[in-house]
C-alpha cells in the first residue's frame, strides 16, 4: 500500500530491525515509492530524537493494515526475478536494480518454496528452496555494502571455497546521489548450522569441538591469505602497515576503553589499565594491512555435519559504523581477537569446563598460524603477535562491554572478565591458549 509518512512512524518503531530503539522518531518523510509486484516498497527518511537521521526501506502489501511485503513469497519472488534478469523499476525518484552474478543458479524453478527466515534483528532474511538465500538490508546507507564487495570478491576474483558463493545483489540507485547497497544473495550451504549453537551443542553433550575449531582456524587464516592477494585491485591490494597506522589504531583502541569505562560507571575491573600506548601494536609495523571480516564471531560461521568443515558469511561489519570505516583495511588478527572474545562467551554460555576456553583458544590459533605461516600480515615474531592480539581484544572487550551495558546490563561480567585477562596477556607478552 502507498502509506502516508504518519503511519509509518509508529510502525517501524516496533519493527525488530528498527536500529534505534533507544531513540524517539520525530519525523519520517516518505523519499520514494518503487512499485515491485504487488507492492510498494517505501524508502523512508526517519528523524530521531537525538537529531540523528536513518533512512529504511519499508516493503508494503497493498491491503491494509500495513503489513510487511516480505511475508509475501510473491513479492520475494519478483525481487528475485529483477536479479536473475537484471531487472530495474521505479523512475521518478530513484529506481531498484537487480545483477546476478556468476553464480546465479539457472534454472530455479518457478515455484520454488519461499521462506522468511525468523528471529532476525538489523536485516531481512528470505530463502528460495534450498538453493539460495537472500538478505536484505532494512537501514539504507550510501555506497557499497562490504557484504557485496567483498562477496563478489571472493566469489569472482579469488573462487575462495569457504563462503557462500555470490549469487546478485540488489541496488537502489537514487536520482542524486550515490547508489545504496540493498540485498544480497547467496547460495545455500546445505546441512549447515550457526557455528555458535554448533559449539553450544557439542558443549551440552560434553563433547569439546576442539577439532572442529582446530579447522575453524584454518579456514580464518585461508580467508585472510585469500584477501590478501594481489589483484591490482585499490580496494582490496594490500598495504604496509605504517606508524602513523599504529597511532590512529592506539588511538581507537583508547576511545573504546574510555568507553567502557564509563558504561561501568566510571571505573574498570582492576587490574585493566586505563591507558594503551602504541608500544602494543607497533610490532606490526612493515606488516601488511588488508580488508578483513570486520566484525568475526562464531555466528558468523556455518558448521557442516560434525564440523568437518566450516564457511564464513555475514562480512557486513558492524552496522553502525561507517561504510567507509567498515571499509578500510587494518590486520586481519581483529578477526582473531574477535574469535578468541566468542569462545570466551561460547565458554561462559555453555558454563564449560573451568580448563575448555583455554583448549579452544589454542586449538583455533593452532590452526590458524598453521595454515598462515609466514604470511605478510603477520608480525615477524612472536612477542609482536602476542602484544597485538593481547590489544585487539583490550579493544573488542571494551566494544562489549558498552553493547552489553546498553543492551543486556546482566552480561557485562563476561567481557569484563575478558578485559583483565587480555590485559594480563599484554603484561605478560603471550596469549592466553596460544599453543
Amino acid at each position: 500500500m502507498t502509506a502516508p509518512a504518519t503511519d509509518l512512524a509508529g510502525w517501524i518503531a516496533a519493527q525488530r530491525w528498527f536500529a534505534a530503539k533507544s531513540r524517539r522518531i520525530v519525523d519520517t518523510q516518505v523519499e520514494d515509492r518503487v512499485r515491485v509486484g504487488d507492492a510498494t516498497v517505501h524508502v523512508v527518511r526517519v528523524g530521531l530524537d537525538d537529531g540523528t537521521v536513518h533512512t529504511y526501506v519499508v516493503p508494503l502489501r497493498d491491503e491494509p493494515p500495513l503489513a510487511d511485503a516480505f511475508d509475501d513469497p510473491a513479492f520475494c519472488r519478483a525481487l528475485l526475478d529483477l536479479i536473475a534478469t537484471t531487472g530495474r523499476v521505479g523512475r521518478e525518484r530513484g529506481a531498484i536494480l537487480g545483477r546476478p552474478s556468476v553464480a546465479f543458479p539457472r534454472g530455479l524453478p518457478a515455484d520454488v518454496a519461499v521462506h522468511r527466515l525468523t528471529g532476525e534483528q538489523s536485516n531481512t532474511s528470505v530463502t528460495f528452496g534450498d538453493a539460495l538465500i537472500v538478505k536484505y538490508f532494512r537501514r539504507l546507507v550510501p555506497g557499497v555494502n562490504p557484504e557485496l564487495e567483498i562477496s563478489r570478491y571472493l566469489t569472482e576474483r579469488v573462487a575462495f571455497p569457504h563462503t557462500p558463493r555470490l549469487a546478485g545483489s540488489l541496488e537502489y540507485l537514487p536520482l542524486d546521489g550515490p547508489p545504496a547497497t540493498l540485498a544480497v544473495a547467496h547460495q545455500l550451504v546445505p546441512g549447515a548450522r550457526d557455528g555458535w549453537r554448533f559449539v553450544l551443542e557439542c558443549l551440552a553433550r560434553g563433547d569439546a569441538a576442539l577439532a572442529a575449531l582446530r579447522r575453524l582456524g584454518e579456514r580464518t587464516a585461508a580467508l585472510h591469505l585469500a584477501l590478501g592477494r594481489d589483484t591490482a585491485d585499490p580496494a582490496f591490494d594490500p598495504e604496509t602497515i605504517r606508524a602513523t597506522d599504529v597511532d590512529a589504531w592506539t588511538a581507537a583502541v583508547q576511545s573504546q576503553l574510555d568507553a567502557a569505562r564509563a558504561a561501568l560507571g566510571g571505573r574498570l575491573p582492576d587490574g585493566v589499565a586505563s591507558r594503551v600506548d602504541s608500544s602494543g601494536l607497533s610490532g606490526l609495523t612493515g606488516a601488511v594491512k588488508l580488508r578483513h571480516h570486520g566484525d568475526f564471531h562464531l555466528g558468523q560461521t556455518l558448521a557442516v555435519g560434525d564440523g568437518a568443515e566450516f564457511y564464513i558469511i555475514d562480512f557486513e561489519g558492524e552496522p553502525l559504523r561507517p561504510i567507509e570505516e567498515r571499509r578500510r583495511k587494518h590486520t586481519p588478527l581483529r578477526d582473531v581477537a574477535g574469535m578468541l572474545r566468542s569462545l570466551g562467551y561460547a565458554a561462559a554460555t555453555a558454563r564449560a569446563p573451568a580448563d575448555w576456553e583455554a583448549q579452544a583458544r589454542a586449538a583455533f590459533l593452532s590452526g590458524y598460524r598453521a595454515v598462515a605461516g609466514r604470511a605478510a600480515f603477520l608480525p615477524g615474531d612472536e612477542p609482536a603477535l602476542a602484544r597485538a592480539l593481547a590489544v585487539l581484544e583490550v579493544e573488542k572487550a571494551a566494544y562489549e562491554v558498552v553493547y552489553e551495558a546498553n543492551n543486556r546490563p546482566d552480561w557485562v561480567a563476561i567481557p569484563a572478565r575478558g578485559l583483565v585477562t587480555a590485559t594480563a596477556a599484554l603484561r605478560s607478552g603471550r596469549v592466553a591458549g596460544a599453543p
